[in-house]
């Protein structure tokens, strides 16, 4: 069975390209979540939430919407158009200092994301050495700002690097040395993706070396998580319960069904690159656990992670001083 192939849509249009995978069930309550964009392999948690009928079981019929862009996500339900949806904490803090009433309800990720990578032939062993380097990036703003200060805290003169746009496909600038390296790498991602390009495992680990912001100065931050609103928390809170009870257990078959969890998004979507996403889904799987969520359950956020995090976008000029309290809570999320 073949998943219904989607369209980038605006805020606007996104309404009109809900569609269903949770069976309809008599009184089912009707909720609808905003995935980050076109359904891929990060999606398995809620494919198998969906797929193993844990939704369903709560008494939810959920509908997924695929917005053109990500931050899409975030103005749906802050408008009411939708109940859930995917975002980053970084977004969520600057959705917060604009006046969008969005709050974190649980994380996907429990580390960053994002960091450098180079090819091994290289030879670059530390942050230090990638000066007089050409490093390209996304463009996305808060990845550049790590960037620079994971390289500056390394010792690193920013005038001695070239650091270039070059949008959401690097691995072929990469491999033709246009760059000499990846300034916003996202470590379930470029790496499986540069792996394939060269004929290689996509899981080798060898073949580049990776410093992952967290690890090297920045302080720690959480990635994908579902967000709602504050209005959605003060008069559905059981329906915020029961969403995060199916979710959490989508995540958690995920960790421990992962072969069954690739194929349950593949199946649906056969074009997405089957090598990628297995090793993808391997390295999410991993982050998806910490040593926090064995004592508080999947999806759980420690509010001091999202101090030091919003602390330091202060400090790098990003956003004004949040109510963190505010931000984020655990309160929905299932008793451990």
């Amino acid at each position: 069975m073949h998943g219904p192939s989607l369209k980038r849509l605006s805020v606007a249009a996104a309404m009109a390209a809900i569609f269903a995978w949770a069976p309809h069930a008599g009184a089912a309550e009707k909720v609808k979540f905003v995935i980050l964009t076109q359904p891929n392999i990060w999606d398995a948690g809620t494919f198998a939430a969906i797929d193993q009928k844990f939704f369903e079981q709560e008494g939810l019929d959920v509908e997924l919407i695929s917005p053109a862009i990500p931050s899409d996500g975030m103005k749906l339900v802050a408008s009411g158009g939708a109940d859930f949806a995917t975002a980053h904490s970084t977004d969520v803090l600057i959705a917060r200092n604009t006046g969008l009433p969005i709050v974190s309800v649980g994380t996907n990720h429990q580390y960053g994301t994002a960091g450098l990578m180079i090819p091994v032939e290289a030879g670059v062993n530390s942050v230090k050495e990638f000066a007089g380097k050409t490093i390209g990036v996304t463009g996305i703003p808060f990845n550049k700002t790590m960037l620079e200060y994971t390289l500056t805290k390394a010792g690193v003169d920013l005038k001695s690097v070239n650091i270039v746009t070059v949008g959401f496909t690097p691995i072929p600038l990469l491999l033709s040395k246009r760059i000499d390296a990846l300034g916003d790498a996202i470590t379930w991602s470029e790496p499986a993706a540069y792996n394939v390009q060269i004929n290689k495992d996509a899981a080798d680990k060898s073949t580049y070396k990776y410093f992952a912001f967290f690890e090297n100065g920045v302080p720690r931050y959480y990635t994908f998580g579902v967000v709602t609103s504050e209005n959605e928390l003060k008069t559905k809170p059981d329906t915020v319960r029961k969403f995060l009870k199916a979710w959490q257990k989508g995540l958690d078959w995920m960790v421990a069904n992962q072969a069954a969890a690739a194929d349950g998004v593949l199946t649906k979507y056969p074009a997405i690159n089957r090598p990628e996403a297995v090793a993808n889904l391997a390295e999410i799987s991993r982050i998806t656990v910490s040593p926090e969520t064995a004592v508080h359950g999947t999806g759980w956020q420690d509010p001091s992670v999202w101090e030091a995090q919003a602390k330091f976008m202060v400090e790098q000029g990003l956003i004004k001083q949040p109510d963190v309290s505010k931000a984020m809570t655990n309160d929905y999320l299932p008793a451990k």
